[in-house]
């Protein structure tokens, strides 16, 4: 491709419609990010790719020095503000902790992304190799890529993210009544922050729609021994949980940007007047982040095991039958045979089966202990804040 992503000519369509988010979509167009060769690609890898035995960095993973440049150029406008204001009269320590989080948030989207998508390449390399029918594996890939929609209404939606971004900002700068120094670098710094996690958060949201599509394929057949073993199953669950997990800190990095101001979470009885409007944006970005979190982190997870429950009994109800059977012609425990012991043990396999997928509801568990940390950090925030 002229772009410069690299397709194997082996890809599969799943495969095939995955890297093609790279040039398609606008968060990974504006970090200069570029698609990971597939021959770097092996199950191994903490970051979903290995290169000759030797694990790529994140810088590889991004692939532009850019998006490192955008993520600090919250601080690196408030620096240079700074320089050039009047010697002694510089923002206070709120405002640079607002923009060292603003820089936070950038790198957790314009870094952690292609590394999110990685993990999702590789699932994709995964399910391509489940064998599904040719007819499945193109919706699949048809999905995907109806989900990208054109570049116009992506510019759209970060052009909405980043004027309500600005607008808040608008409203925090008139109500602190001169507790922020705010000027145009951090207003545009905002809007930037704004509009990659109006695209980000976007991304996020329908990705988690991928498990219930992938399962409604009549095609798919998991690995009979152990479905949740199944690799496809492995790698959507751990890019699954990367989401989770970055969410989640998303999560943390906005409460420490409100910080200095009356948290959306207090009685808003107690809230100022002139706070009101800055508040209920606050509270808004909250719910929009958290939905999205619940999403991911709980809603496909909970997805991933009905899918593999529904492998499992499908298999099982055979055995089942069959069990039953013997068990009404040979009603003498005694006089059973070697066929109705084989079945016994093979029921006993898929009882077992039901208990291991649950395993993967560990991945539930662990979500919300880190939604419950950044709880903690919004109940801190509650305690710190004036007002």
């Amino acid at each position: 491709m002229g772009d410069g992503t690299i397709v194997r000519a082996d890809a599969g369509p799943v495969t095939a419609a995955v890297l093609e988010g790279r040039t398609a979509l606008l968060l990974f167009r504006i970090g200069g990010t570029s698609a990971v060769p597939l021959s770097r690609l092996t199950p191994e890898a903490r970051l979903a790719y290995r290169e000759h035995s030797r694990e790529t960095t994140v810088r590889t993973a991004v692939g532009s020095s850019r998006a490192a440049v955008i993520a600090v150029s919250p601080l690196l406008v408030l620096a240079i503000s700074t320089a050039l204001g009047v010697p002694g009269v510089g923002p206070g320590w709120i405002t640079w902790l607002w923009c060292s989080a603003l820089c936070a948030i950038n790198a957790l989207f314009l870094i952690g992304g292609p590394v999110l998508w990685n993990a999702l390449l590789t699932a994709a390399v995964a399910i391509d190799g489940l064998g599904l029918s040719s007819s499945d594996a193109d919706a699949i890939a048809d999905w995907i890529r109806a989900h990208y929609v054109r570049m116009s209404l992506q510019i759209a939606g970060v052009v909405a993210g980043a004027g309500t971004g600005m607008a808040l900002l608008l409203w925090v700068n008139d109500a602190s009544r001169g507790q922020f120094s705010l000027g145009p670098g951090e207003f545009l710094t905002m809007a930037l922050t704004a509009a990659l996690a109006a695209n980000g958060l976007w991304i996020l949201w329908w990705i988690a729609a991928l498990v219930p599509v992938l399962g409604s394929r009549p095609s798919l057949r998991l690995d009979w021994h152990n479905p949740a073993r199944t690799p496809a199953i492995v790698f959507l669950n751990r890019a699954l949980w990367k989401v989770g997990g970055a969410i989640s800190l998303g999560m943390v990095l906005l409460a420490i940007a409100v910080q200095g101001q009356p948290s959306p979470f207090m009685s808003w009885v107690s809230t100022p007047q002139s706070w009101i409007a800055a508040v209920i944006v606050e509270f808004v970005a909250f719910l929009i982040v958290g939905a999205v979190f619940v999403r991911d982190a709980i809603w496909a997870q909970w997805h991933v095991l009905r899918l593999v429950r529904r492998q499992i009994d499908r298999w099982r109800a055979p055995v089942d039958s069959r069990l039953r059977r013997l068990a009404a012609t040979y009603p003498d425990p005694g006089l059973r045979g070697g066929k109705v012991l084989y079945y016994a043990e093979l029921d006993r396999h898929f009882d077992s089966l039901r208990s291991v997928d649950l395993n993967l509801g560990w991945a539930l568990a662990w979500a919300t202990s880190i939604f419950g940390a950044a709880a903690s950090v919004l109940a801190t925030a509650i305690s710190i804040t004036p007002g």
